[in-house]
């Protein structure tokens, strides 16, 4: 659900932002897909530890709480070291990029997750794969165990 989403995230790239970095728009869809990866990564990692709120937060139209404004900076540093690492950016052409897209990846996330009640969790949950995602990693490691 998340990737599908993200989908028209390649396209909403400035192309002078990508020459600014050093790159040219062939990257874009790469560029989408690790910032896609980053936000999964990061979610999941918070839903796991069981900060639905603050996810639920970030992800709403209201003001972020301190708890949900540093998510956003997780997110932001997860996805600069992944710009670094996977595209050799230096670190303020990966800040600039994510710094374009962290505001438009959450505002996407957040209109996807305004079409459920505010009380509902279920296309955060669906999209980072937490309930269902923690459950296929609970039976991946059970299963390991009786074979």
């Amino acid at each position: 659900m998340l990737s599908s989403l993200l989908g028209g995230l390649k396209d909403q790239i400035p192309a002078d932002l990508l020459s600014q970095v050093g790159l040219d728009s062939s990257k874009a869809g790469d560029i989408a897909n690790i910032a896609g990866e980053s936000a999964k990564e990061v979610m999941s990692n918070q839903l796991a530890s069981g900060a639905m709120d603050t996810v639920m937060n970030l992800f709403s139209k209201g003001d972020n709480n301190s708890s949900a404004s540093s998510l956003q900076d997780s997110l932001t540093s997860n996805f600069v070291g992944k710009l670094v690492g996977q595209l050799g950016l230096d670190q303020n052409g990966a800040g600039a990029i994510a710094t374009a897209l962290i505001p438009k990846i959450i505002a996407m996330v957040t209109n996807k997750n305004e079409e459920t009640d505010a009380s509902d969790s279920s296309s955060l949950l669906s999209m980072f794969g937490g309930k269902d995602g923690a459950m296929d990693a609970a039976k991946g490691m059970l299963g390991g165990l009786f074979s």
